[in-house]
């Protein structure tokens, strides 16, 4: 990656283990796309009293040239889960992403021959 990654705690207090884990599954991404260009991580608490299931947010912006990808992930009370089910969206996503530029920039052929 080409920038750090960016990761912001609200309502969540900072933890090393977990901005550990953050970078680790950030690593994992650039084996899937070595063109990402930055990473921002938010992992807030969603508590509230109004507020029913799901109470940890994660977010992920992840820079491309040209686009970004975006992913939202919650989960009841486990932060690690959101964030490894935030980082296997966009690995999803970042394939996908892959696939589809591999596929505009490859050369056509020329018309296939017809058997006869």
């Amino acid at each position: 990656m080409h920038n750090s990654v960016a990761i912001a705690f609200r309502g969540i207090p900072p933890s090393s283990a977990l901005e550990r884990y953050i970078g680790e599954e950030a690593r994992k991404l650039e084996a899937i796309c070595d063109r990402i260009r930055s990473c921002q991580v938010l992992a807030e608490s969603l508590r509230s009293e109004k507020r029913q299931g799901a109470q940890v947010s994660v977010r992920l912006v992840i820079t491309l040239p040209g686009t970004e990808v975006v992913v939202n992930r919650e989960h009841g009370d486990d932060v690690y889960m959101a964030v490894r089910d935030a980082f296997a969206a966009a690995g999803v996503q970042l394939r996908d992403h892959m696939r589809r530029g591999n596929r505009e920039h490859r050369p056509r052929d020329s018309e296939p021959e017809s058997g006869g």
